[in-house]
């Protein structure tokens, strides 16, 4: 759900930069996206990330012809993915199915986050943007948990979820005790610890001094922390960081 953005990227001729194996392209791509799965935000370990082709190199046609051999190897059809939202992502024909995407669409302008980390359609989202939203919900199976008919045991990705909003809850407290009792550098740092961007932002979104520091990151005394390079600034109104759609 985090909008995020991709550098474009070409060879000396100005063709797509063309990444033989494919699999070399994934430290650019942490580098560039933060080390966090691209559709569900789950913070996952970098030896334990996917490049996931957009356009899937297994998808074929009617007659099983692959249909996007020709981008295999293309930086802008690659993005990172946990193994849940690779492995149920699967040969799903993206262009056939004409989803919202996180590198091209503002996802929390359509979706939120609501108590216990539940994925929900925001009530006032109607017509094809809300088709095209639940399209992309039901592409990676993000509001699975508990009850859901395709939940299972081995799909961790909502108990990570409801930890990190457990987590962002409990320093939000801090952060409005009088005194304060957490400053927003530690709430920054416990962020990008835990993933799920669009979480933190769902619990501080009203605080835009929060807010900022998510999306800008700050210097310390030693060093720049940046949690979430590679999310999209302009998803958000930068006077007071509320989503904006992103066309």
């Amino acid at each position: 759900m985090r909008p995020i953005v991709k550098t474009e990227k070409f060879d000396e001729n100005g063709s797509p930069l063309l990444y033989n194996p494919w699999t070399s392209a994934k430290q650019d791509l942490v580098d560039e996206l933060g080390d966090f799965c691209s559709y569900c935000e789950k913070q996952v370990d970098r030896s334990s990330l996917s490049i996931d082709h957009i356009h899937g190199i297994k998808t074929v046609d009617l007659n099983g012809i692959y249909l996007y051999d020709n981008l295999k190897f293309r930086w802008d059809n690659f993005l990172l993915a946990c193994k849940n939202c690779n492995s149920i992502k699967g040969i799903k024909d993206i262009e056939d199915l004409d989803p919202f995407m996180p590198h091209l669409h503002n996802l929390l302008f359509y979706i939120e986050i609501g108590e216990g980390g539940m994925i929900f359609l925001k009530a006032d989202i109607a017509g094809k943007k809300r088709k095209r939203a639940q399209t992309f919900i039901n592409l990676i199976g993000l509001d699975r948990s508990p009850g859901h008919p395709d939940y299972s045991s081995k799909d961790d990705r909502w108990e990570y979820r409801l930890k990190a909003f457990d987590i962002a809850s409990r320093y939000k407290k801090k952060y409005l005790a009088n005194p304060k009792e957490t400053d927003v550098e530690t709430i920054c740092r416990l962020a990008g610890c835990n993933g799920f961007f669009s979480v933190w932002y769902y619990i501080f979104k009203d605080y835009p001094e929060v807010v900022k520091i998510l999306l800008n990151g700050y210097f310390s005394e030693t060093e720049f922390c940046n949690p979430f390079r590679g999310t999209s600034l302009e998803s958000f109104d930068l006077r007071d960081y509320h989503v904006i759609e992103r066309i």
